[in-house]
């Protein structure tokens, strides 16, 4: 039990109350135990969300940054092909290494943290609007042109951005751990049959 969060138990204690507690009502330690557990779910029900987790929306941005990196290989390989390719215009060249100086300079740049990949699409927005005609006179597979990859590059950015703030504000709202803290002790303790909560 010395890993179960104070979420872990929320799930426990609901699973608990919907149809086990007739079970424990049904022993003398039961009745004695049961209008205990109860107060601790209720308590743990009223924490914020944030108190929960230790990483609120992790698995919002880790699905983000999949869509994010996705996209910035696809825009690096584009420009990677025209730059290769020796009969293509110098003009389209020249759009090639602007994209490659700009916006994506290498597949390494996508292994950065989130706030590192909002930071980057927040700077890069002017230089988006600034490059726009020159981007949609790029064709890209499956229609559209290299403007719609680049700005769908950007917007991802800004949703990890998104995320960063409300993870942010999920945490500074929740309770201090050291309130959470002697919660998720007594709560395992009663659940392991050690009321005073140690040894976990």
């Amino acid at each position: 039990m010395r890993n179960v969060t104070i979420g872990d138990l929320r799930l426990y204690l609901r699973q608990l109350y919907g149809g086990g507690f007739e079970d424990l009502r049904a022993s003398e330690t039961g009745r004695l135990y049961e209008p205990r557990l109860r107060a601790k779910k209720d308590a743990i029900e009223a924490l914020p969300e944030g108190a929960l987790s230790r990483t609120p929306f992790a698995e919002e941005l880790g699905a983000e940054d999949v869509i994010h990196d996705g996209i910035g290989i696809a825009v690096f390989h584009v420009y990677e092909a025209i730059l290769a390719h020796p009969k293509v215009s110098a003009e389209l060249k020249q759009t090639a290494a602007m994209v490659r100086d700009t916006f994506i300079a290498s597949p390494m740049e996508l292994r950065r943290s989130y706030a590192d990949d909002a930071a980057t699409a927040l700077a890069n927005r002017p230089k988006l609007v600034r490059h726009k005609a020159v981007l949609k006179g790029v064709q890209v597979p499956g229609g559209g042109s290299l403007f719609e990859w680049v700005k769908a590059f950007l917007d991802s950015g800004d949703a990890i951005d998104s995320l960063l703030r409300k993870r942010a504000e999920t945490i500074a709202t929740a309770e201090d751990a050291s309130a959470t803290g002697p919660l998720r002790g007594s709560t395992v303790g009663l659940l392991t049959g050690n009321s005073a909560g140690t040894g976990v």
